[in-house]
């Protein structure tokens, strides 16, 4: 099929290279370039890299104008394939050609911005993708294929970026056969009612206190990326696992119970155990405001904190 490509980030591009080995794409649509970090350098998006490494053109529009919609509609494509472009797409670009859009969670569920961090801060039993006609709505279209992984070892401990690796793979494998197979599939409504929403990240999210162990090991798991997890004070964590309850100090030798410790309060210096209300956190490391990033023991030494005191 002649196919348009419409993605932004690395886990489009992960289904951007699958696609390629089965199906013409004319063009590829992603975000304008970017400035980014401190010194601001623009920088263009994962998708782009991969569309001219392969000679295929890009437009990149600030606005998803009819000018837009007329450059789409003179590629003669038979599909349109959306994959975490980041806008959403008005109507005269899904009237051009069926879009078809890969979410990642499981429709009705997740629908928005982030349910890739949403799936792992719930707890889910199963993770997945839906393979979704797109309509005006957010994420309500009717769903074409869906696509399930069990949260079994290799998943049950992944970071974003690691699910979406496995998910951008699932969705791949499951959109291209639901291409293989467009003429006879039956699209499926979703029950609105059961819908559920996630919003897009936000830097506030990453703030953290030691009250949940698991809960806190979730949110790292969800936020490694980007914001991170980090202390009221800015103090940021990385590393993080939580201690099981047989051994709550992590170390034989350190006399302190989590059971009568303070929430913040250091259970051992080496290896880095901190208590929370419920449970306790080994850290690896640990970054003050405005400094590189440390081993957390030695963190704990430079600022003269013993077993006993409480990180906060």
């Amino acid at each position: 099929m002649k196919l348009v490509f419409m993605g932004t980030p690395e886990f489009a591009c992960v289904v951007f290279e699958q696609l390629c080995g089965c199906h013409e794409i004319v063009a590829v649509c992603t975000q304008p370039d970017k400035p980014v970090g401190r010194k601001q350098i623009l920088t263009p998006p994962p998708m782009k890299l991969a569309a001219l490494a392969r000679g295929i053109p890009v437009l990149q529009p600030q606005k998803l104008d009819s000018g837009v919609s007329e450059k789409l509609a003179q590629l003669g494509a038979e599909a349109i394939i959306v994959v975490a472009y980041g806008k959403i797409l008005p109507e005269s670009i899904l009237h051009i050609a069926p879009c078809i859009n890969i979410h990642a969670s499981i429709l009705p569920a997740y629908r928005g911005a982030s349910p890739i961090q949403q799936m792992i801060l719930s707890d889910d039993e199963e993770f997945g993708v839906s393979i979704m006609r797109m309509d005006s709505g957010l994420d309500s279209g009717d769903i074409l294929g869906v696509a399930r992984i069990p949260r079994s070892s290799h998943a049950a401990h992944a970071t974003t970026a690691m699910l979406g690796q496995m998910l951008a793979q699932l969705g791949a494998h499951k959109l291209i056969e639901v291409l293989e197979n467009l003429d006879t599939i039956t699209p499926i409504p979703q029950d609105h009612t059961k819908a559920t929403y996630c919003k897009k990240i936000c830097k506030n999210d990453g703030l953290v206190c030691f009250d949940n162990a698991k809960n806190i090991y979730k949110r790292w798991l969800a936020f490694s990326q980007w914001p991170g997890v980090f202390l009221a004070s800015g103090i940021k964590l990385f590393g993080i696992r939580v201690v099981p309850e047989s051994n709550p100090k992590s170390s034989a030798t350190c006399p302190t119970t989590s059971t009568s410790a303070r929430a913040g309060e250091i259970l051992s210096v080496k290896p880095c155990v901190i208590a929370c209300e419920e449970g306790a956190l080994q850290i690896d490391e640990l970054q003050a405001p405005s400094r590189n990033r440390m081993d957390a023991s030695a963190f704990l030494l430079s600022q003269q904190k013993r077993v006993g005191d409480v990180l906060c």
